[in-house]
Order: structure tokens, then C-alpha cells, then sequence
């Protein structure tokens, strides 16, 4: 299953990716797929540390399973920043630019490799 996970936060990341810097950026789906994506991939390194979760968006929740267990967590907690995107932007309009797409992206990716390196 973290396989799995892994390969679909792979899929989102780079979504996020392709519709942040098309030709008509579209950052608030933009900011949906990076969020799948950092979801994902937190469930995937619980899974592959035997952790069980819960069927949720929040990443607070997933971070803070990780931090009970004493995992190295503290350079994810901006990606906080990103759970607006996990269910209030499907439903409704954002009401301003998404200004630290970037960061949060490059944070992302490196979330996705850190996992993905794992035995």
C-alpha cells in the first residue's frame, strides 16, 4: 500500500505542478493536487512505519501521528499551510492568489523524496 500511495502523491505532485505553470495557471487546483499529493505521502510513511491513520484530510492529524512516534517532522509543518486546499477550494472560489506555491512545492517534493527513500 505505501507503494501505492507513493506512486498516486507522485501523480499529484506533478499535476500541481503542470497547472500552476500552464499558460493559464490554475493555483487554487494547483494547490488541491500539491495538497493530495503531501496527503499522501505522509500516509505512505505512516504505513511503512507500521502506523495506522485515519481517513482523513487533515494534515495536522497525519503530522501529529508522525510526531508521536517520534519522527523527524519538523521541517513539514509549513505544508500546513496547504489544508485549506483539502476540501474548502473544491466547493468554493478562492478568495486570493496562492503567493507561496513555490515553496510549498519544493517543500512537497522533498516530503515525497524523504519517503520514497525509505527500506
Amino acid at each position: 500500500m505505501p507503494r501505492e500511495l507513493l506512486a498516486l502523491a507522485r501523480r499529484d505532485y506533478e499535476a500541481a505542478l503542470i497547472l500552476a505553470h500552464a499558460e493559464n495557471p490554475q493555483k487554487d487546483a494547483a494547490g488541491f493536487h500539491l495538497q493530495q499529493s503531501v496527503e499522501k505521502s505522509l500516509k505512505a510513511w505512516l504505513a511503512r512505519r507500521g502506523i495506522d491513520y485515519p481517513r482523513t484530510h487533515d494534515l495536522n492529524v497525519l503530522l501529529g501521528l508522525l510526531e508521536d512516534q517520534d519522527e523527524e517532522i519538523g521541517p513539514y509543518w509549513p505544508l500546513l499551510e496547504l489544508n485549506p486546499f483539502a476540501v474548502q477550494f473544491r466547493y468554493e472560489l478562492p478568495g486570493e492568489e496562492f503567493p507561496n506555491f513555490e515553496q510549498l512545492a519544493r517543500l512537497s517534493e522533498q516530503l515525497l523524496t524523504h519517503v520514497e527513500s525509505f527500506a
